[in-house]
């Protein structure tokens, strides 16, 4: 590493490289995420080296196995799973040294053209073809009471304009449901916003569970093609509410909720997929993927991959 990260240890090791012999400090002991599975290691910091490198011990700990094909490198581990690598040219290496050009921050045009692209002038969207979701609980599950926890006036008050706005949008409305969890204020770092968080862990636990099929990131950007060079990233804003719920599965999501100037002492549940709930990446997942399907057959020179709600097109 040419930064340690973290905490360095009492070991040190003497390396010899063009500029001289020096000593360098090992790190602790650290938890690494390769994509294909997680491994302990130490990292000799060497902060006058150009680039972090891979060492031989730390390929070793994966089985490592370099595949050299007309298109390009590959690492794959032990069990022959892709590793997520980055190989240039020593032509192209100039390019990480160079500084960044400051995108254009004039996207008026953009937002004027496609206004129903965007969450700030399009709103919540609908996927109106695709069919109302019914979540199936598991054998014997009966409806869960939990009642809601005490909420400070200042909580109150500020997930109060969220609900009256989902409520306007027809994305929460009143109910009488045997099922009830509570509703969470959760405080959004570094502001005095608040936003509304159901606790559906009761919920989830009586809700029949389906196969996740959503991929493991690192594989998924280990499919770009090498020779591709600009790639566009797009987040979908509250992408769960596309989705409708089926009635009578509207009712499991119940809570409870008190606005005097609405009128409404009671219930509210949701009627689109609701965050919070296990099952909602799956279901969303699956359906995005079908919808992107006849897409992907229109433009096959597109490379489009898809993680639950964020989209890399290139």
């Amino acid at each position: 590493l040419t930064d340690p990260q973290g905490k360095i240890s009492t070991s040190a090791s003497w390396v010899q490289g063009a500029t001289g012999i020096k000593k360098c400090p090992w790190t602790t002991k650290r938890t690494v995420d390769l994509g294909t599975g997680k491994v302990s290691h130490s990292f000799l910091v060497i902060p006058d080296s150009p680039y972090p490198l891979l060492g031989r011990n730390l390929l070793t700990k994966i089985g490592a196995q370099i595949h050299f094909h007309p298109e390009g490198a590959q690492v794959t581990d032990g069990q022959e799973k892709l590793l997520p690598m980055l190989t240039l040219t020593l032509e192209d290496e100039y390019g990480l040294h160079q500084q960044l050009q400051s995108p254009d921050k004039n996207i008026k045009d953009w937002v004027q053209r496609f206004p129903d692209a965007w969450a700030e002038t399009g709103g919540i969207g609908l996927a109106k073809h695709r069919p109302a979701l019914y979540i199936e609980t598991k054998p014997g599950a009966n409806p869960v009471r939990v009642k809601q926890y005490p909420m400070t006036r200042e909580a109150r008050t500020g997930i109060t304009p969220h609900i009256r706005r989902l409520l306007n949008q027809g994305i929460l409305r009143p109910c009488q449901s045997a099922w009830n969890t509570p509703l969470l204020p959760i405080r959004k770092p570094n502001s005095n916003e608040y936003r509304p968080v159901q606790d559906l862990r009761e919920v989830n636990k009586r809700v029949a569970d389906i196969h996740p099929p959503v991929p493991n990131p690192y594989t998924l950007l280990s499919a770009l093609p090498p020779y591709k060079q600009w790639c566009t990233v797009l987040d979908l804003k509250d992408a769960f509410f596309s989705l409708s719920l089926a009635l009578k599965s509207q009712e499991l999501f119940a809570f409870e909720w008190t606005d005097i100037d609405m009128g409404i002492n009671g219930q509210l549940t949701w009627t689109r997929l609701p965050q919070g709930f296990k099952n909602s990446p799956t279901l969303f997942d699956e359906a995005l993927h079908e919808d992107l399907g006849e897409f992907r057959k229109n433009h096959p020179n597109l490379t489009l991959l898809h993680y639950v709600d964020d989209l890399l097109i290139t």
